[in-house]
């Protein structure tokens, strides 16, 4: 019966001895447990993240980290559910979080989403949040747990950026001109700006994959690259003028200009250019040039023409060449006796008749004076430039048959450049003392013709 009770008691002091320890292992694991969480909650708030988890009611079961520096409120205040996280969360992105709680908790694999909160401060900051979904062994799900990261300085260095992009696009489509870059191997298309619609007359989606497929539309402005690319390489850039023709069938002048553009390294990253429509400056261009080269009243080369095309021939050494030289009888005559307006008429005539008789490529009709006008045929055997003769003497009779307004009288000298010696100057007064030597009978018949008319 002793042994008994001695049996009992040591039972009982060796059961008091393992709760007393398992209290004390409870108590050492607890607070090893509080000393992980505590270096955890250290550890996330300097890197101002947000560890957590929430129940299915999205109730907190805790929230540790950088709590108070991104919201603005205590751990406390959402463990003791007097604020939940989706009070946080912007009206706008309130739907975009709700379904993604919906999909967390029926089974979706983890989420990553990125959405706004408004702080306790009111302001708003953007929060990145990669959220895990933890099941039992049923598959049922017990709770959420996931990282909330502040990228609020991300997002305005995007918006930034993205202020700034629309910013360039805007001044880029108000510029006329064309902005483009290629990269300097292959002269693929890296950008080209929104004017490029305008000036080459496609899509700028069409000039994309134009460019993809070898510049089958753009031909023009990528064979002026690659003519011009040894330029390029020796001084760095380079500068031309080019034409195209658009979709609907006009044409277009472009100025290129093009250079190296190098990256921070001092390296050839890209070809950058512009295209500067010079279309009207081209026009402007022809236009001045055909007045210097051309008689305003009648659309016929002018004497400045004439003299440089002489010179040309003198220096040249031609030979075997031709040349009138023709006065319209009357025209002083009548000027004084019917006006200006009248006599302009009478010099229309005229040239319509010497255009309608010489009209090859090897025949240049000008008039260089007040009634002068001359005749330059080039390649010819002088039996051709006396025949020449005739068909303006025959011409000038039917003219006057069947359309002049006034009748039309000229005086017509010729010569022909037989030799290279002789000179275009020496032709010119052969033919001219011709054309005067006939010219006072030729002045005679006019005057009578225009009395017998009573002009």
């Amino acid at each position: 019966m002793a042994n008994s009770k001695e049996n009992k008691t040591i039972k009982l002091g060796f059961k008091e001895l393992i709760d007393t320890y398992s209290e004390q292992q409870q108590a050492r694991l607890e607070a090893m447990d509080k000393a992980a969480r505590e270096l955890k909650n250290t550890q996330l708030k300097a890197l101002n993240i947000i560890a957590y988890a929430i129940d299915h009611n999205l109730s907190a079961l805790y929230y540790i980290g950088a709590i108070q520096n991104i919201t603005g409120y205590e751990e406390c205040e959402f463990i003791n559910n007097h604020l939940k996280w989706k009070d946080l969360i912007h009206p706008g992105d309130l739907k975009l979080y709700n379904d993604v709680m919906f999909n967390l908790f029926h089974g979706q694999e983890a989420q990553i989403c990125e959405y706004r909160i408004i702080s306790g401060q009111g302001q708003i900051r953007w929060v990145t949040d990669m959220a895990v979904p933890i099941q039992d062994n049923t598959g049922k799900p017990l709770r959420i747990e996931g990282l909330v990261i502040d990228i609020t300085s991300r997002k305005q260095t995007e918006e930034m950026l993205l202020d700034r992009q629309a910013q360039m696009d805007s001044i880029l489509s108000s510029v006329q001109d064309v902005i483009w870059s290629v990269t300097p191997d292959t002269f693929d298309l890296i950008y080209i700006s929104p004017s490029a619609e305008k000036i080459y007359g496609y899509p700028l989606e069409k000039i994309y994959e134009d460019a993809a497929n070898g510049y089958e539309l753009m031909h023009a402005g990528h064979e002026i690259l690659l003519e011009n690319f040894n330029t390029l390489l020796q001084q760095g850039w380079f500068e031309a003028e080019y034409s195209i023709s658009l979709p609907n069938g006009e044409t277009r002048w472009l100025n290129r200009r093009a250079h190296f553009a190098k990256d921070t390294h001092g390296f050839v990253a890209r070809i950058d250019g512009t295209d500067q429509d010079i279309t009207r400056r081209k026009e402007a261009e022809e236009t001045l040039r055909y007045i210097s080269t051309h008689d305003a009243l009648t659309g016929l080369f002018n004497r400045f023409y004439f003299e440089k095309h002489m010179h040309a021939i003198d220096s040249g050494s031609l030979k075997d060449l031709g040349l009138l030289v023709c006065d319209v009888d009357g025209l002083k005559y009548i000027n004084d006796n019917l006006g200006h307006d009248a006599g302009d008429q009478l010099l229309k005539q005229c040239a319509e008749v010497l255009t309608g008789t010489f009209s090859h490529n090897n025949e240049i009709v000008s008039r260089i004076g007040g009634d002068e006008f001359t005749v330059i045929i080039k390649n010819c055997a002088e039996r051709e430039l006396n025949a020449a003769v005739e068909r303006l003497r025959q011409a000038v009779i039917d003219y006057n048959r069947e359309k002049a307004l006034y009748p039309l009288s000229l005086s017509i000298g010729y010569a022909f450049k037989a030799s290279e010696d002789s000179s275009m100057g020496e032709i010119f007064r052969q033919a001219d003392n011709q054309m005067y030597a006939e010219k006072p009978e030729k002045r005679r018949g006019i005057k009578k013709l225009y009395r017998i008319l009573k002009l």
